[in-house]
C-alpha cells in the first residue's frame, strides 16, 4: 500500500522552487528579484524525469490495488474522487483569476487562487513576502495539473476495472435486451454550422480546416486533435455560448466537454496543449469569469431567436491567407 499512499500524496503536492532573476530597472540598472519556478514539474522535455517518476509511481500504485477487497477499493475510489474535485476547483479558480496578456501578476496570486487550500504547496511564501509570480509560472502550474489529471484518470480506470459487477445482475429476471448506451455529441441548428466554420477556420491550418467542417457537420472524428491557434478558453467559450443559446443541441454539457477534449487541442508558445475535460468544465459548466477575449458573440434578435457574429479584433488572428 505504500506506493498507493505515495502516489495519491504526490498528486496533491507541488514543490515550488525559489529562483533569482536580474530584472532591468531604468535605462541602465538591474535589480535582483526572487520568483517562483515550477518548470521541473511539467511534461516539458527538460522535466521528463518528473513525468517518468510520476508515471512509474502510478503503475506501482495500481499493483497495490490487486491485494484490496471490494470495500477497500470503494474507499480508494472515494478518495480519488475527492482529488478530482480539487482539480475541478483549481480550474474554476484558474479561469476566474486569468489576467489579460501583458498584465503583471500580483505577488499574492497563488494565495488569491486559494491554492494552499486545495493542495500541499512546498516553499510557498507568505502573502506579504512579495515573491514574484510570472506568466511562465502560471502556465507551468496549469500544465503540471493537466499531467497529474491525466495520470489520475488512468488510475481511476484501474480501480473501476477491479470492482466486481453488481451482485444483483445474476438474480434479476430475464428482461428484454437492454437499450444501447447513448453518447451525445453536439448538433448545430440550421445555419449555425456554416457561420461557426467561417469564424473558426482562421484559427486552423488549411489541413485542419478540411477536417473541421466534417466534424461540425457530421461528427466525423479527425485523424488527430485539430489545433486551435488561439487560447483554449476562447474555444471553450465559443461552444458555451452556442450551448446556452440552444444553437448547439443533442448532448449534455459533460458530453460536450468530452467531445471538445477528444477532437481539439490548442497551440500555445508553439507547443500543442491539451484541453482536459475538467479544464473545459470550469468554463462551460460553472460560473467562472467569462472569457475576456471571445472570438464570437451570440446575440438575441428582435424575433427572439439567436444568431452568431464574429468578434472584430484589433489584432490579426491566426488566419491562413
Amino acid at each position: 500500500m505504500k506506493h498507493l499512499k505515495k502516489f495519491l500524496t504526490r498528486l496533491q503536492t507541488f514543490e515550488l522552487h525559489l529562483v533569482e532573476r536580474k530584472m532591468p530597472v531604468g535605462p541602465f540598472g538591474q535589480q535582483v528579484k526572487t520568483g517562483y519556478d515550477l518548470r521541473h514539474e511539467t511534461h516539458y522535455d527538460e522535466a521528463a524525469v518528473f513525468e517518468s517518476e510520476l508515471k512509474l509511481l502510478s503503475e506501482m500504485a495500481a499493483l497495490d490495488l490487486l491485494s484490496l477487497h471490494h470495500r477497500q477499493l470503494q474507499v480508494v475510489l472515494e478518495q480519488i474522487t475527492g482529488i478530482e474535485e480539487r482539480f475541478r476547483a483549481f480550474w474554476v479558480n484558474f479561469h476566474n483569476h486569468t489576467l489579460d496578456y501583458g498584465q503583471v501578476y500580483p505577488a499574492g496570486y497563488l494565495h488569491q487562487m486559494n491554492l494552499p487550500d486545495l493542495f500541499v504547496i512546498h516553499n510557498l511564501q507568505p502573502f506579504y513576502a512579495h515573491v514574484e509570480v510570472r506568466e511562465e509560472l502560471v502556465d507551468d502550474l496549469s500544465e503540471s495539473v493537466k499531467l497529474r489529471e491525466s495520470l489520475l484518470a488512468k488510475f481511476i480506470r484501474s480501480v473501476t476495472a477491479l470492482l466486481p459487477a453488481p451482485e444483483e445482475q445474476d438474480s434479476l429476471p430475464l428482461e428484454p435486451a437492454p437499450a444501447r448506451p447513448v453518447t451525445g455529441y453536439p448538433h448545430f441548428v440550421d445555419g449555425v454550422t456554416e457561420k461557426l466554420f467561417e469564424i473558426f477556420k482562421g484559427y486552423f491550418t488549411p489541413e485542419d480546416q478540411e477536417q473541421l467542417l466534417p466534424l461540425l457537420q457530421e461528427n466525423q472524428s479527425p485523424s488527430s486533435p485539430l489545433l486551435f491557434h488561439g487560447n483554449g478558453n476562447q474555444l471553450a467559450d465559443a461552444f458555451k455560448q452556442l450551448y446556452e443559446a440552444n444553437l448547439l443541441v443533442g448532448c449534455l454539457k459533460g458530453e460536450l466537454e468530452a467531445w471538445i477534449s477528444a477532437n481539439f487541442a490548442y497551440v500555445y508558445r508553439k507547443q500543442q496543449r491539451t484541453l482536459p475535460p475538467n479544464y473545459l468544465a470550469a468554463i462551460i459548466s460553472s460560473n467562472a469569469k467569462p472569457c475576456q477575449s471571445p472570438i464570437l458573440d451570440v446575440r438575441k434578435q428582435p424575433d427572439g431567436t439567436y444568431t452568431v457574429f464574429p468578434v472584430v479584433r484589433t489584432q490579426k488572428n491566426y488566419t491562413i491567407q
